[in-house]
């Protein structure tokens, strides 16, 4: 899954007509299959970036071209079909919901066809090290066991891109590590595409290359 921005602008109003411009003409290129690392301080524009790459939502003006094909003018409903079907996110908080174990979260996304995912869900949770907490509830798992249910969850629809905003960020260094080693062998067995937001020079490292934001431009 390719994914190209052409001069993307993204710009918020504030109470009493003020305007904030977060992304301020961002041209990029992602290759299928390539490991990416968003680098750069708090506000720089990186999770704004990335929830429009990932059709979270919309730039103000320029274009988000997915396998060569302007997406920009989708209708809500066609954006929401094209995330389900080719794109998975994994964000700093788990985002798991509390009523439901975590076999049930990993199948949220596939809610309709739960029966016949229930094999790749278990199998996914195993991959994670979570076997044996598959009727736990979320306040029942530590902040690591947390995150890898939710990298499970996002990977049940087998997604073409995976979007990942400080997966680590809220995890003790050994927790994050081992958090990224298994988002990064997830990505090279399944062949896909890895974006990531980072604060983490060793994380960043792990990419095959690094695009840098600074005040919505590139760097």
């Amino acid at each position: 899954m390719n994914i190209k921005t052409v001069n993307l602008t993204k710009n918020y109003m504030l109470p009493h007509n003020q305007e904030v411009k977060v992304l301020k003409g961002i041209n990029i290129s992602v290759n299928s299959g390539e490991k990416i690392a968003l680098t750069g301080p708090s506000g720089a524009g990186k999770s704004t970036l990335i929830h429009i790459l990932g059709l979270m939502d919309k730039p103000t003006s320029g274009q988000v071209l997915i396998d060569g094909e302007n997406i920009t003018n989708f209708s809500s409903v066609k954006l929401a079909q094209m995330r389900k079907k080719n794109i998975g996110f994994v964000f700093q908080f788990h985002y798991l919901l509390a009523d439901f174990n975590v076999l049930e979260n990993v199948l949220m996304p596939v809610w309709e066809k739960k029966k016949e995912k229930t094999s790749e869900a278990m199998n996914l949770l195993e991959t994670m090290g979570l076997t044996d907490r598959i009727n736990h509830f979320p306040s029942e798992l530590s902040g690591g066991e947390q995150q890898r249910a939710a990298l499970a969850r996002a990977l049940i629809n087998n997604p073409k891109i995976l979007f990942a905003d400080e997966p680590t960020g809220n995890l003790d260094r050994e927790t994050g590590k081992i958090i990224e080693k298994l988002m990064f062998e997830m990505c090279d067995k399944r062949d896909m595409t890895l974006v990531v937001v980072t604060h983490s020079p060793e994380l960043a490292a792990k990419a095959d290359r690094s695009i840098n934001i600074m005040d919505g431009t590139i760097k």
